[in-house]
């Protein structure tokens, strides 16, 4: 097993310091795609508006393995709908 940490950021940086034990590379890419859905699903009103959100996956050593970025745009007909 090999410890993967996800770090977050958009407006600030959120530094992973425990990590997931995880079977191996194709787990941990799985587990930054699930980690992305959650952070929509629960801050969903903050990612619009913000920095674009990355999740940062590393290894043991703090390589960097793979990132993942979400950024959302309003187009100008957006301005015209009503909440």
């Amino acid at each position: 097993m090999t410890r993967y940490f996800f770090h977050t950021q958009s407006n600030s940086r959120i530094t992973d310091a425990i990590g997931i034990e995880l079977k191996g590379p194709h787990e941990a890419r799985k587990q930054a795609v699930e980690s992305c859905g959650e952070l929509l699903r629960d801050g969903g009103d903050s990612f619009w508006g913000s920095r674009p959100w990355s999740v940062i996956v590393t290894d043991e050593v703090g390589l960097v393995l793979w990132e993942l970025s979400m950024d959302g745009a309003a187009s100008a007909a957006a301005a015209t709908l009503s909440e």
